[in-house]
C-alpha cells in the first residue's frame, strides 16, 4: 500500500475521531500494509477478505457481508475496488452495514496506475466517479481527493451513511453527482 494511503486514512481518522468506534475493513488482507493499527482505539474491529492471510479474521465474500444491517460505525476499504469483478455489489452491502451516519473510507487506484494482480485487477476510478461510487452505499460525499503521486494515481474518499432513504432512490441522486 502507497505511504500516501497509510497518511490520508490516519488523517481522517483523527480528523473524525472513529478510532473509537467498531470498524469493518472489507478487503482487508495485509500485502502491502495495512490500515489496521490506524485504528488501534476500536471498540471492533473486523478484518474479511474472500481468501486467507495477514490481517483477515474472516474468509467472506464483499457481496454478501455476513453481517446485521447497521452493525458499524466504520466501514473502510482501501485498495480493493480495482479488484473486485463487481465493484458496485461490494459498495452495496458496505453502506448496508453501516450505520445511519458512520463513516466510509475507500481508497483505489486510478487511470495511469499498472495492473497490479493480487489476483486479479479489472478497474480504474476517476475522480467523477467518487460521487457514483458513494452513493451505491447510500452515502454523501464530505471529502474527495486524488492521489498524484508519481506512478500512484487514484482516487480518496469519505462519505457518510445517510438515513432514511432506499437504495434506489440514494442510486438515482447518485447519477448526477459529480
Amino acid at each position: 500500500m502507497h505511504s500516501s494511503v497509510m497518511e490520508w486514512v490516519g488523517e481522517k481518522i483523527r480528523e473524525t475521531g472513529t478510532s473509537g468506534q467498531s470498524v469493518l475493513e472489507v478487503g482487508s488482507m495485509d500485502v502491502n500494509g495495512s490500515v489496521r493499527g490506524l485504528f488501534s482505539g476500536a471498540t471492533r474491529y473486523v478484518g474479511v477478505d474472500f481468501r486467507e492471510g495477514p490481517g483477515v479474521d474472516r474468509i467472506m465474500d464483499a457481496h454478501h457481508l455476513e453481517f446485521g444491517e447497521s452493525e458499524f460505525d466504520v466501514v473502510v476499504s482501501t485498495e480493493m475496488l480495482e479488484h473486485d469483478s463487481a465493484f458496485w455489489l461490494s459498495l452495496q452491502e458496505m453502506g448496508r452495514v453501516l450505520r445511519p451516519g458512520g463513516l466510509l473510507i475507500i481508497t483505489a487506484r486510478g487511470n495511469g496506475f499498472i495492473p497490479h494482480g493480487y489476483p486479479h485487477d479489472y478497474w480504474r476510478f476517476m475522480p467523477q466517479s467518487v460521487g457514483h461510487l458513494l452513493a451505491l452505499a447510500r452515502c454523501e460525499v464530505l471529502e474527495a481527493s486524488e492521489d498524484w503521486q508519481p506512478g500512484h494515481p487514484g482516487i480518496f474518499a469519505l462519505g457518510r451513511r445517510v438515513p432514511n432513504l432506499g437504495k434506489s432512490e440514494f442510486i438515482e441522486r447518485g447519477s448526477h453527482a459529480t
